[in-house]
């Protein structure tokens, strides 16, 4: 299962329908290169989980300012 779906990524890469080519060009310059990119988007993608996981177990409460601060900065890398 792994097999396909880094197949599968990589052609969405190699015909540039992955979301560097469709959203992180279309808002800007670049700063990060297609490799560190997607290195940037899975960080973002683990401190927003972070977070949804403080939520999940504090219902009724903020999540430390840390938390937020660190999704923010990657969400600020990735344009997202």
């Amino acid at each position: 299962m792994k097999l396909r779906r880094r197949i599968r990524e990589w052609w969405t890469c190699r015909t540039k329908r992955c979301s560097y080519y469709q959203h992180y060009l279309a808002y800007g310059p670049k700063e990060l290169e297609h490799e560190g990119y997607h290195a940037a988007e899975r960080k973002c993608y683990e401190a927003q989980e972070r977070v949804e996981r403080w939520f999940k177990a504090h219902p009724r409460g903020l999540p430390p300012d840390h938390l937020v601060k660190y999704a923010e900065k990657w969400e600020a890398r990735v344009r997202a």
